[in-house]
C-alpha cells in the first residue's frame, strides 16, 4: 500500500517496473503487496514462512500471494520461478515500507495517510466480521428483533390516478415508482392514505385527483423470511461497531489537545 506512493515520475516508474519483474502482473503484485503488510493474527512460529526484523509474514500470507499470482495467469498455473520471487516480493515490501516509516512518509504525505486510514478501518471491519461468522441462531434473532427497523419491508400501493397524462403500469407501485412518475409530493400524500382515500395533489400542470386502492407489505420481515439479510446486516452492523470501539478507546488513551475553536 505504501510502496506504490514512495516516490513519483521516473522513480515511480521504476517501482512500478521492480513490481512487475519477472513476469508479475500487475494485479498479482497489488495482492501480494496488500496481504503481506496487514497483521497476521497471533502466528505459530511452524506457520511462519520468512521473518523480517523479528516480524512474522505467515504461511498463510504467502500461499495467498502465490494464489494472487496464479490467479493472473491464463493458465492459472504457478511457475519454477515464482514461489521464490513472491517471497522475495513479501521481504522486500517489508524493507521497504519500513524506510518509509523511517522517513516519515506516513505522516507528510495525505495519500497515504488517507490509505493507511482506509487499511486500518478495513481491517477492523474484517476482524470483527471474521468473528461474527461464528454467530448463533439466537444471536441472530435478538439480533433481528432488536435492530428490526432494518428489515421493515418496502409497501406496495395500488392506485388510481384522475387529470394526468402520465402513463402508469397496472398493478402495484413502489413509493419511490410514485414519485418518479407523479413527484415527491404524491408519493409522500400517497403513503399516508388510509385504503380506499383519495387526495388532490396540485401540479404544474394541473390537479390530481388520487385514489388509494390497496395497500401491500410494510411492517418487518420475519426472521425465516430476511435470514440472509439479517446475517448481511449483522456482520456490517459488528464491524462498524468494532470501528466506533476502537476510535473511543484510542482518544481515552491518547493524549488529544484542540488548539482550535471548531
Amino acid at each position: 500500500m505504501v510502496v506504490a506512493d514512495l516516490s513519483s515520475g521516473r522513480s515511480g516508474a521504476v517501482t512500478r517496473s521492480w513490481l512487475l519483474a519477472g513476469g508479475m502482473l500487475v494485479g498479482a503484485a497489488a495482492a501480494v503487496f496488500y496481504i503481506a503488510r496487514v497483521p497476521d493474527r497471533t502466528v505459530q512460529v511452524a506457520d511462519v514462512a520468512v521473518w523480517v526484523n523479528e516480524r512474522p509474514i505467515s504461511r498463510e500470507s504467502y500461499e495467498q500471494a502465490l494464489a494472487a499470482v496464479a490467479g493472473d495467469r491464463r493458465d492459472g498455473k504457478l511457475r519454477p520461478e515464482d514461489r521464490q520471487r513472491v517471497l522475495d516480493r513479501l521481504v522486500d515490501q517489508e524493507l521497504l515500507i519500513d524506510r518509509a516509516i523511517e522517513l516519515g512518509l506516513h505522516e507528510r504525505d495525505p495519500q497515504i495517510r488517507n490509505q493507511l486510514t482506509t487499511a486500518m478501518i478495513d481491517f477492523l471491519v474484517r476482524q470483527a466480521e471474521d468473528d461474527a461468522r461464528a454467530a448463533s441462531e439466537s444471536e441472530l434473532r435478538e439480533f433481528h428483533q432488536s435492530e428490526s427497523f432494518r428489515f421493515e419491508r418496502n409497501p406496495l400501493y395500488r392506485i388510481e390516478v384522475e387529470g394526468s397524462a402520465i402513463p402508469l403500469p397496472d398493478g402495484f407501485l413502489l413509493a419511490k415508482e410514485i414519485e418518479q412518475r407523479l413527484g415527491p409530493t404524491a408519493a409522500r400524500e400517497i403513503s399516508g392514505l388510509e385504503v380506499g382515500g383519495s387526495t388532490t395533489i396540485g401540479t404544474p400542470s394541473g390537479d390530481l385527483f388520487v385514489t388509494l386502492l390497496e395497500r401491500r407489505g410494510g411492517g418487518v420481515a420475519s426472521f425465516e423470511e430476511a435470514r440472509e439479510t439479517v446475517e448481511a446486516a449483522y456482520l456490517r452492523a459488528r464491524g462498524e461497531a468494532a470501528v466506533r470501539d476502537f476510535l473511543d478507546a484510542a482518544r481515552k488513551r491518547s493524549d488529544i489537545r484542540v488548539e482550535v475553536q471548531p
